[in-house]
């Protein structure tokens, strides 16, 4: 019995379209995790929602947990594009932090509603409940979550997700590892390593650290970084993620080629990946 991660879409900020993006995906952030006994917990729910809706029917109609760290729009949007929440076979719990200018219900409402959407989500023949993340972290099933707080402009939670078959990973989406306090690395060091280094580190890498300079403040981490923190921390697998819009297939290959000779470990997510965890 395994815990299974499947990748809906990892691209950072905008989705990329054409030819050019075909071997990483060009759709935002959203991932689908299965646990050891069939629990099914989305992580953020970009526009690779589409098709984690499609692994998703391919199995029994019942509970899924959709996890936020955010609700910028690249990491909200694919609700809109879920046929799941029309059929009252589903059941959809979103769980997801507050931050000061709201929390989930506020988001998921708010984009499900006119004038951004045609149909309410009141309307929605699915059961949709919403909860916030609790401070002591979740339990879904045999999957414990916890979170801690990551620097990012409006707020974002990094998590970890461990399952009762031994497996465990980290999800540290939208994190500007250079911004942080003593207090924020602290907290996410003791995330990687407690009670032991997490199997797999899945971590935002839309820069390199050449061009960190001139992008202070927009919320994100270089691929070195990523690297760095799970040699720190003992993990040995990463899964470099949120990769920038404007980088295709030719661009991704090449850092993948630097990634991997810097860390065998490591390697870039590619949309409609299935990994065993």
């Amino acid at each position: 019995m395994t815990m299974r991660l499947f990748i809906g879409g990892m691209r950072g900020s905008q989705p990329a379209l054409g030819s050019r993006f075909d071997e990483f995906g060009g759709d935002t952030t959203s991932l689908l995790l299965v646990g050891s006994h069939g629990e099914r917990l989305v992580l953020d729910a970009g526009t690779g929602m589409r098709a984690i809706s499609e692994q998703l029917a391919q199995t029994e109609s019942g509970r899924v947990t959709v996890l936020f760290s955010h609700y910028h729009l690249d990491h909200l949007i694919g609700l809109t594009m879920n046929p799941l929440l029309y059929s009252p076979k589903w059941s959809f719990n979103f769980i997801g932090p507050t931050f000061a200018d709201g929390g989930v219900h506020d988001a998921v409402t708010g984009l499900l509603a006119q004038p951004y959407w045609p149909i309410s989500w009141k309307q929605m023949r699915a059961k949709i409940e919403f909860t916030e993340f609790p401070a002591e972290g979740i339990q879904v099933g045999g999957l414990h979550v916890q979170g801690c707080p990551v620097p990012h402009p409006g707020g974002s939670l990094a998590y970890r997700v461990s399952d009762t078959g031994g497996a465990s990973l980290v999800f540290a989406t939208d994190i500007e590892w250079q911004k942080r306090t003593p207090a924020d690395e602290t907290a996410f060091r003791m995330l990687c390593t407690t009670p032991a280094p997490a199997n797999l580190l899945i971590i935002d890498a839309h820069f390199g650290r050449e061009q960190q300079e001139a992008f202070v403040g927009w919320g994100h981490t270089s691929w070195q970084d990523g690297l760095e923190i799970a040699a720190s921390t003992g993990i040995q697998r990463v899964l470099l993620g949120h990769h920038a819009p404007g980088a295709d297939d030719a661009a991704l290959r090449a850092l993948e080629q630097q990634v991997k000779n810097a860390s065998p470990g490591a390697a870039l997510a590619r949309a409609g990946q299935w990994i065993v965890i």
